[in-house]
Parts: structure tokens; sequence; C-alpha cells
């Protein structure tokens, strides 16, 4: 298959001549950027929180997640636009690199399995087919973000993959929870999920870090930092390798008795900004994913490999008009998968999605905000079948949309509209409502009505390992939720309805007539005691049935998550969460029909200690699954028993 032309795409040549075009218009500019330092500084979203957050060798890191969490967060998901988490009606959670580093987190599996309303399962170990599910909505159904730009495999039938993803040049993960396709489109019909990596913070710095643990697990990461008052960059690479276990196995059996499936990922971040001068600023990032894991095809000890490049970028251009800020945004997110052991379906196929945005953002009050816009997007699909020709297919659309978030003394309001036009299906108008009022800083009640609008994947129509379909309609989601905050607490009930929910029956996959309908309840709470002790729990009950009143497989009926986190002295940190599954019904496939399983009733405790040798070095030791529990998350897929990590990083 031959190689697409990546970023050398007519997109990006149209971005490269707009950027080369101002920085030759405004190159005869003389206003001094060292004197208009403050109104730049102003305008950059992340500003806020740099300049009120102390370093972190000055406050406990416990104080700088919770203060972090409560009364900085700037959220981007809900709007296409930064704005404080007080002024966002939306069901949100943010995870902060900070708190995923007191948990001993190394994937983004593992952080967005700790919150409220979102349960993850793998298919056996590091790099195996993961899946996630938000308030009991597939992972098909959720936008999942990298800097913002879609990261959305068009070849993948399940939707975006997180089995890759690390967390290590990760700054934070935002997570909105509802339909969100008023805002994002078709791929946000359950939520979004923004992964945010790092950026160069003032001056030059540099770090270094090595892991160890368990099935031969081995992690090397590096970074190196700039930044002036006109330009920032920021280099990030790691590498991570593991022996680990079978991905395959019967529950109960002795893993050591089969083969190991191995795992290597090579992951590099690059992000980087000019300012032209205090009202424009040039933004470029680029984030790669070169894997290979090893996986059982057709049983433990068979034979399977998948070859994995991700690959999402942007250059993006701002324009600051007084209380404009205009943005034209090219982006690329590239997906190649090679099943190198294939003896039956896909062995090699390639997802592209091109896409050109341009919006303004007017913030005409200070807590009002009106973002409107449009984008053009593109998704191809190449891929061979095995002693088959290569195949080709694209679909196209167009969208215009309008947020507005207004703020009236202690009521909040937002607003979303989006027109979607189809290349493939019929246009589409979605949107959302969502209002908050903030009795005072401590308590506030929230509620959102919106809409979306599934459209089938590629895939899902082609269908090579049975019978076509494309006669597959759209699903249309409806989410209402309506919740309260007091101080740490977090109460929030949900309902979300899918009409013409796809599922395979027969061989393909097709609309199952009716309303599916998912709902539950999510609590959680957090809360820092005399600045040493950060105490957090949640609860989730999900109630999830197709039309038919058949319950769904894989989601937990309810689940409970805990973490504490102690400051023991100024440079030592103890930590321990715990998770307890109640039931999840799964099915076994190796059966004809498939018969009935349940994979769920059981506890998972971890604990993480943190020391801090001195301004420069940091180490840490981490025990995964301290209790020892065999459990599977889905049916006849082997997962990690008792495991220990140790790892220690330096920052210059």
């Amino acid at each position: 298959m031959k190689n697409p032309r990546g970023f050398r795409g007519k997109y990006f040549s149209l971005a490269a001549i707009l950027a080369l075009s101002t920085t030759i218009t405004l190159a005869n500019e003389t206003k001094s950027y060292t004197d208009t330092k403050q109104n730049a500084q102003e305008q950059v979203e992340y500003s806020e929180a740099e300049e009120l957050t102390p370093p972190s060798d000055e406050l406990n890191v416990a104080v700088i997640s919770k203060r972090i969490k409560a009364k900085k967060s700037k959220v981007y998901s809900a709007s296409k636009s930064y704005v404080s988490a007080t002024n966002v009606t939306d069901n949100v959670n943010i995870l902060t690199s900070e708190e995923m580093k007191l948990q001993g987190m190394t994937t983004v599996s593992q952080a967005l399995n700790s919150l409220p309303g979102i349960n993850v399962t793998r298919q056996g170990g590091l790099g195996t087919t993961t899946s996630l599910f938000v308030q009991g909505f597939s992972n098909k159904y959720t936008l999942i973000l990298i800097d913002g730009v879609r990261c959305s495999d068009p070849t993948n039938t399940s939707g975006s993959d997180i089995s890759n993803l690390l967390l290590d040049d990760i700054d934070r993960i935002e997570v909105i929870k509802g339909a969100q396709s008023g805002v994002w489109g078709a791929d946000a019909a359950a939520g979004v999920i923004n992964i945010i990596t790092k950026k160069a913070k003032p001056g030059t710095h540099a770090s270094v870090g090595v892991d160890v643990g368990s099935y031969k697990y081995r992690s090397l990461n590096a970074s190196l930092s700039h930044r002036t008052h006109s330009f920032d960059v920021m280099l990030s690479a790691l590498r991570t390798t593991q022996d680990g276990f079978t991905a395959q196995a019967p529950k109960g059996e002795n893993l050591d008795q089969y083969e190991d499936d191995a795992y290597r990922n090579t992951t590099v971040n690059l992000k980087t900004g000019y300012w032209l001068n205090s009202d424009n600023r040039i933004e470029f990032g680029y984030h790669d994913i070169n894997s290979l894991s090893h996986y059982d095809s057709f049983g433990p000890d068979s034979d399977g490999r998948n070859d994995y490049r991700g690959k999402t970028g942007y250059l993006k251009y701002k324009l600051f008009v007084g209380k404009h800020v205009i943005e034209t945004t090219v982006t690329q997110s590239y997906f190649h998968n090679k099943q190198l052991d294939a003896v039956y379906g896909i062995d090699d196929s390639i997802g592209t999605t091109p896409s050109i945005e341009i919006k303004d953002t007017f913030k005409y009050a200070k807590d009002s905000m009106l973002v409107f816009g449009g984008v053009y997007e593109k998704r191809k699909v190449e891929y061979t079948v095995v002693g088959g020709s290569e195949e080709k297919k694209d679909e196209t659309n167009r969208a215009i949309y309008l947020n507005n978030t207004n703020r009236f003394d202690n009521l909040v309001l937002s607003q979303a509209l989006r027109y979607d036009d189809f290349s493939e299906f019929d246009s589409k108008l979605t949107g959302k409502l969502g209002i908050k009022y903030l009795f005072n800083k401590d308590f506030n009640v929230y509620t959102n009505y919106s809409t979306g609008y599934k459209t089938p994947n590629m895939m899902d129509m082609i269908n090579i390992w049975g019978a076509s379909n494309f006669d597959l309609k759209p699903e249309e989601i409806k989410s209402f939720n309506i919740g309260l905050e007091y101080k740490g607490l977090n109460i929030n009930v949900f309902k979300n309805e899918i009409e013409d929910m796809i599922s395979w029956v027969g061989g393909q996959n097709v609309n199952i007539e009716g309303t599916s309908t998912l709902k539950g309840v999510e609590l959680s709470y957090q809360q820092l005691f005399f600045d040493k002790l950060l105490l957090g729990g949640n609860y989730t009950y999900v109630n999830a049935k197709d039309a038919n009143g058949k319950r769904l497989i894989r989601r937990p009926r309810y689940q409970v998550g805990m973490n504490v986190s102690y400051v023991a002295t100024k440079k030592l940190v103890l930590s321990a969460d715990g998770t307890y599954i109640g039931s999840r019904a799964d099915q076994d496939f190796s059966t004809f029909p498939a018969s009935n399983v349940e994979t769920g009733n059981y506890f998972l405790a971890n604990a993480n200690v943190s020391y801090k040798i001195d301004k420069t070095w940091n180490t840490y030791f981490k025990v995964n699954n301290i209790l020892d529990k065999e459990y599977q998350t889905v049916y006849g897929y082997a997962t990690p028993r008792r495991s220990f990590y140790f790892g220690a990083k330096a920052n210059f």
C-alpha cells in the first residue's frame, strides 16, 4: 500500500502560504513585543494558570493538585474556547498531571478508569484492544482529542483507540460527558475527552526519566523545552517496552504456561508557538505514536501482531482584534495498522482525516463569550483484505456552528447549535442547552439537554467480516442530566437515549428499531484535609439496555472508586487507590450461540510512594493489584496480577 501525502497535502500547503503571507505583512510592524508583553500574555489561554500557580517545590503536591482543579481550571472542550470551569454548565471532570502522578498512573486508560461514569476494558496487556464506556455508551460514541485534534481512525469500527496513549507528555485531561454533537459533530454523541499535552515553561528546561517493573517493563523518557516572551517550544520522547503476559487465557489458568505477548511503544510530541507581535501568533503541534503489540488471534499461544502508527498534527494562526480572536486551523490525523500475522480479514489499513477550520471567539462581556465558525473535513480509508486487492473509500463533511456562554450574576447559560452537511447521509442540526445557578462559591446546581447524531463508520457498512449493509442509518441521541456541586461533592443524574442503535445481528451491522436507554447516577467527592491528606471517592450506577430491553454487555451495573494521598513530609507522599466492579455481563463467543457469562464482582487495590530527593531528582515505587486478584475485564482475556514498578526522574 502506498504512503499517503500526509502533511504535504493541499490543506497544509494553503496554511503554509497563509502563514508566510502573514509573516511578511507583519514584518514591518515596529511595535516592540517587550512593551506589549503584558497585553500579549493576557490573550494566551494558559497565562492565568501560569501566573497564579506556584512552583511545585513551594507547595505540597496534594495542595497543588487541589488548587488547580478547584480554582484555576479552564475548560476548552465544552465550547471550543477556554472558559472558567465555574462558567461551564456541563458535567466536567479534569485530571491534572499532578493528580495522575500521585496515583502512579502511566496510561490514559488508567486515568480515565478512575473517573465516575467511565469504565475501561482491555483484551490483554499493554497495547491490546482497549474499550471505553462513558455512561454506558461504547467506545465509538466518544470523541478523543489530542490538543484539540480528532484522534478518530476512520478504519476502526470501534472508534478512537486509546490503547497506545501513555501519560508522560500529558499535562491534563478534560472529560465532558453527555451528547456534544452540537459543538463537535457526529463523533461526540456521548461526550468529549481532550488530552492536552505539556507546553514549555519560561526559560530552558530538560528532564529525563527511567522506569522498570514487572513483566520486564522498561521505559525511558526525556524532554527539552525553551520559552521566551515571543517563542516557545516543547519536545518530548518516550520509549516503552514490555515482555508482558499472554493476552488470552481461560480464567483460573496459570499465565506462566503460555507465551508472553510483548509490547513496544515510541511516542514523540512537539509543540511550538511564535508571537509575530502582540496581535498575531502561529502555533504548530505534532504527536506521533509508533507501536508493535502482540496479541492472540485464536486462543493462547496463537500468533497475532499489530504494527501501529498514529500521527496527529495541527498548524494554527491566531489574530487578536479587539475582543475577537480569529483562528485558522489546519489539522490532519493519520493511522496505519498492519496485521502482520493475519490469515483472515484486513491485513493493512490506512485512515486519514484532513480538516480546515475557521472560527471567531468574541468575548463581548467579562463572563460572556460567543464562538462561531465553520469546518471542512474529509475522511479517507485504504485497506487490503488478506489475499485481496487494495480498496479505497472517502466521505466529506461540512459544518457551521455557534456556541454561546452567558453569565448574569449567579446564573450561567450555555447554548450550542451546529449544522452538519454529510456527503453520505442527510444533513443534521444538533444542539445543547445548559443552565447553572451559583448559590455561592461552594454550592451550585446545573442541568443540560443536548442532542447527538452518530453516523455509521465506513467500515461498519463495508463489513468485510460478514455481509455489507449500505442502508445503515445514523443513530440519533438525546442526553439529559441534572446535578449539584457542594464543595468537594458532585452528584449527577443522567439519561441518554439512542434511536436506531447500530448492532451486530446475523453477521452484519443493522439498526435496531426503537429506543435504547442508558441511565444512571454518578457521585464523586474529593477534599483536602490539613493541607496534607487528600481523600476522594466515587460511585457510578448504570442501567444500559437496548430497544428490546436486553442488557448491554461489558458495562458494570455499578462501580466504586476511592483514593487517598498523604503528605508524610515535604519530600514523601504516600498514595493508595481502590476500585470495586459490580455485576458486569459478557458473552462467551467460543460457543455457538454465545453463552452469557459474568466478569464483575471484584476489588482491586494499588499503592504508590513518591519521594523527592532534591530539587532535581524524584523517585517512586508502586504496587498494582496488591491483593493479587485474578479477574477479567473481557471474558477469556487475561489481566496483570500483582506487579511492581520503580522509577526515577530528573528535572533540570
